[in-house]
C-alpha cells in the first residue's frame, strides 16, 4: 500500500510548485511521517487549493496516481479537487464525480483493513473519515441534510479512532474538530444525545489541528475564520484574514470573510474595496456560474448606500440584475435579486 520512498514524479512536481511560488520552500518538504505515503504531496495539494491553482492541482493529482494508484489518498485528493471548486463557485457542477471518487476512497480503504489491518491504520481511518466528511458536507450543501448528518456523524468515529490510534496525528484533530464545533452550533435536534460535543471542543481540536498538523494548518484556519465570524470574534476573525492573505494574497478563501467582517463592523469604504476586488477575480474565471457575481453586486450597492453614493448603488443594483447566471444560480439568489430589483425602484 504504501512506498518506501517519494516517488520521483512527485518529487519533481512539489520542486515545481514550490519553483513557480505557490508554496515557500520550507513548506515543500513534507512531514516526514508521510515520506512513504501520498499524503506528503498534501500540503502541496492544500495550498493549490486555497490559494484556487486548480489546474496544479488537478496535476498533482494525476502525478500521484501515476506513483501510487490504488492508494485511497489519490481518490481524496480527487475529491478535495472537486469539492474546493463546489465552494469557490457556490455550484453543484462534478459533484457526481466527487461521489464516485469518495466510494472509491472508501471501497479502497476497506480492501487495506482487511488485507493489512495494522499497515498505517491511522491513516486509513484518516482518509475513511475525510471521505465521509466531505461527502456529508455536499449532501447536506444540496439539502439532503438527515444522509448529510449520518455522514458527518460517520466521519466523527474514523477522526476518533485515528487520533486514539495515533495521538500526534494532528490532521484529524481538524476534522475531528469542523464536525464538533457543526454538531454543538447547528444540530440542536441532536443534544439530548449522548456524548455530542461542545463548541469549546470542536474550537480546541481544530487549535491544535491548526498549530500542529502537517497539512492542514491553513485548511483548518479557513473555517475558524467564519467561526470567529459568527460569534462575533472580530480580532480573531481579522487575525485569521491577515494569516490567510499574507499566505495567499488573491486568494478568495481569505477575501470572503475579509468581506464579510469588513461589513458586519461598518467598514463600508473598505469593504467596497475588498468587494471590487473579487468581483474583479470572479470576473475572470470562464467556469462561474454568477451566483458570486451578483452576490458581490449586492455589497457593493449597500456599502454605497452606506456611504452616501446612491448614483453608484443603483448603476450596482443594475448590474446586478444582468449578470448571466446558470438556473441554478438565478434559482438560489432569488432574495438577492429581489433586493437588487427593489433598490432600482427607490429614487434614492
Amino acid at each position: 500500500m504504501n512506498s518506501p520512498l517519494i516517488p520521483y514524479r512527485t518529487r519533481i512536481i512539489l520542486a515545481a510548485v514550490c519553483l513557480f511560488g505557490v508554496l515557500d520552500r520550507a513548506e515543500c518538504e513534507p512531514a516526514e511521517r508521510f515520506s512513504a505515503s501520498p499524503l506528503s504531496a498534501y500540503v502541496a495539494l492544500f495550498d493549490t487549493l486555497l490559494g484556487q491553482h486548480y489546474a496544479e492541482a488537478e496535476s498533482l493529482c494525476a502525478v500521484l496516481a501515476e506513483d501510487w494508484p490504488g492508494h485511497p489518498a489519490v481518490e481524496y485528493a480527487w475529491a478535495s479537487v472537486i469539492y474546493a471548486q463546489l465552494c469557490d463557485y457556490e455550484d453543484t457542477t462534478g459533484t457526481g464525480e466527487l461521489e464516485r471518487r469518495v466510494e472509491r476512497c472508501l471501497e479502497l480503504c476497506g480492501a487495506w483493513e482487511r488485507r493489512a489491518p495494522d499497515s498505517s491504520a491511522a491513516e486509513r481511518e484518516f482518509l475513511t473519515g475525510s471521505a465521509y466528511s466531505v461527502s456529508g458536507l455536499t449532501r447536506h450543501r444540496q439539502g439532503k441534510t438527515v444522509e448529510g448528518v449520518v455522514r458527518l456523524m460517520t466521519s466523527r468515529r474514523h477522526f476518533d479512532h485515528a487520533i486514539k490510534l495515533d495521538t500526534g496525528f494532528y490532521d484529524a484533530y481538524v476534522g475531528r474538530g469542523a464536525y464538533r464545533y457543526a454538531a454543538a452550533s447547528n444540530l440542536g435536534f441532536l443534544r439530548w444525545l449522548p456524548g455530542v460535543p461542545s463548541k469549546r471542543a470542536g474550537w480546541n481540536d481544530l487549535v491544535t489541528g491548526m498549530q500542529r498538523s502537517a497539512f492542514s494548518r491553513f485548511p483548518a484556519m479557513s473555517a475558524m475564520v467564519w467561526l470567529a465570524l459568527d460569534e462575533k470574534n472580530w480580532a480573531t476573525a481579522d487575525s485569521m484574514v491577515r494569516a490567510g492573505l499574507a499566505r495567499f494574497p488573491e486568494s478568495r478563501t481569505f477575501l470572503m470573510p475579509k468581506l464579510a467582517l469588513e461589513k458586519r463592523t461598518e467598514q463600508w469604504d473598505a469593504a467596497r474595496g475588498t468587494a471590487t476586488i473579487l468581483l474583479n477575480s470572479y470576473r475572470q474565471l470562464e467556469n462561474q456560474n454568477g451566483y458570486e457575481v451578483i452576490g458581490l453586486y449586492r455589497s457593493l450597492m449597500e456599502c454605497s448606500d452606506m456611504l452616501g453614493d446612491s448614483t453608484a448603488a443603483r448603476s450596482y443594483a443594475e448590474l446586478g440584475l444582468a449578470v448571466p447566471t446558470t438556473p441554478y444560480a438565478r434559482e438560489r439568489r432569488t432574495a438577492t435579486l429581489q433586493v437588487l430589483s427593489d433598490r432600482l425602484e427607490r429614487r434614492q
